[in-house]
């Protein structure tokens, strides 16, 4: 069994309690090398292999995500790879291996499923390849039984240093600048999994000094960092955004990070914290930049309290990169087709975008797929960023109350705004992505 290396017994321990996995084939190679030694070993010890077995595959293969599901008599199990979901192992299941009720055990579960539905959500951590990895685990019953999905949190991949995320050195200088304001209030919106609290951190981290005193409210804490004051969210005891929020500000804090303002106490509260001497960074679930201010109308934050605190957005998605090691050189496409592409969108922004897209000089590239890239043509995974920073005219029409539309015309003919749009198409110029990918990840917001 090579699967398993040296198969000798001298000690008279089973393989599986001699042996380390040496991830030499597929997980769908692994599993089935299991299934062979089943009736010489214990069913937990197999559990326990198989957990472990995922898991190295997982950070191997560079997985945020890892779903594992019944599938009627099968156990399927899927990475999610650079955003997107791939099939790792679709096998008839084997009632002799306790998988599910392993990593329930692990996450603090019961073993068993509860027989009337509650929310369970539990994490672990594990050393792999020499590093701890924490995995935070979520229990779901479905028709054909329990789905499990665990978040793998490897700080390795995170990449905290704020010059690893992605912005290009105009944007990077602004940011560091607005970063160290003495008080005031940054939002950073996207969608769910686009990085925003990576981006968080990374800011934290590089502001973070013994001089200030940095406190966070998160739901949940995903990683632990030193030199942090990290406070968890708790609906159970009471210990709300709100109430969070209040008992911080007895804290005696420079910096406060929010985790996410979702409604009108705790943007209220933010944004008169950030306008009496406070540094305050959160997140908001909005389209793009513009929109940040258009959802504070919505829950009811006057428009004086938003253009007197507010220092700047800032909206971010991930796109995947070509593979280094497959990618081909692609050809700019041709004027007609970047006409029909820009033919709905604002005057303004269509102008640049085309003037983007034909201007010469790009190294296009496009994906071919190879072994290296499991054939998807793509490796790994940047950010592509919408920076808009508070200036007179903004202000203005804050006050004024205008639509999201203007302030982003105003925000890119004034403030030298670069839309996500904008920031992937040049990041596709110099063979970074694609711009099909760019066109993918933007495509809501054309």
């Amino acid at each position: 069994m090579a699967f398993w290396g040296n198969d000798k017994q001298e000690d008279g321990k089973t393989p599986i309690q001699q042996q380390q996995p040496v991830l030499t084939g597929s997980l769908e190679d692994s599993y089935n090398e299991l299934v062979k030694v089943k009736g010489r070993t214990p069913g937990i010890d197999l559990a326990i292999r198989l957990s472990d077995l995922i898991l190295d595959h997982a950070v191997k293969e560079r997985s945020s995500d890892v779903h594992i599901e019944s599938q009627g008599a099968n156990l399927r199990v899927r990475f999610r790879v650079d955003g997107i979901l791939q099939d790792m192992l679709n096998s008839p299941k084997n009632s002799d291996i306790p998988l599910t009720q392993r990593i329930r055990v692990l996450a603090g579960f019961d073993p068993e499923p509860p027989t009337s539905f509650r929310n369970e959500e539990g994490r672990f951590q594990k050393i792999i390849a020499g590093r701890a990895i924490q995995v935070r685990v979520s229990s779901f019953p479905t028709v054909n039984g329990e789905k499990l999905v665990l978040r793998v949190l490897d700080r390795q991949q995170l990449g905290l240093d704020i010059e690893q995320l992605g912005l290009d050195p105009e944007a990077m200088v602004i940011i560091k600048k607005v970063i160290r304001n003495p008080y005031g209030i940054f939002f950073i919106t996207g969608s769910t999994g686009s990085g925003k609290t990576t981006s968080l951190y990374a800011i934290l981290k590089n502001i973070s000094t013994p001089m200030i005193n940095v406190i966070t409210l998160e739901d949940p804490v995903e990683y632990r960092l030193e030199g942090l004051n990290q406070a968890q969210i708790s609906a159970k005891t009471g210990f709300t955004w709100a109430e969070g929020l209040r008992t911080i500000l007895r804290q005696d804090p420079d910096v406060i990070m929010v985790g996410e303002i979702r409604d009108y106490e705790s943007a209220e509260i933010s944004l008169r914290s950030a306008l009496t001497g406070h540094l305050l960074f959160t997140t908001i679930h909005t389209i793009n930049a513009p929109s940040i201010i258009e959802r504070l109308f919505e829950m009811g934050i006057p428009p004086f309290l938003i253009a007197s605190s507010m220092l700047g957005a800032m909206s971010q998605r991930l796109v995947r990169k070509v593979c280094p090691h497959c990618s081909q050189k692609a050809t700019p496409p041709s004027e007609a087709v970047v006409n029909e592409f820009i033919k709905n969108m604002d005057p303004t922004e269509g102008k640049i975008i085309k003037e983007l897209i034909l201007k010469p000089g790009a190294t296009y590239k496009i994906e071919k797929g190879c072994p290296e890239c499991r054939n998807t043509g793509y490796m790994g995974r940047t950010g592509i960023f919408e920076l808009m920073i508070m200036n007179e005219e903004i202000r203005k029409q804050v006050l004024d109350h205008a639509p999201t539309d203007l302030i982003k015309r105003t925000g890119v003919q004034t403030g030298k705004m670069r839309t996500l749009l904008m920031d992937g198409i040049l990041k596709a110029r110099t063979g970074v992505t694609t711009l099909s990918e760019v066109i993918r990840v933007t495509a809501t917001m054309v």
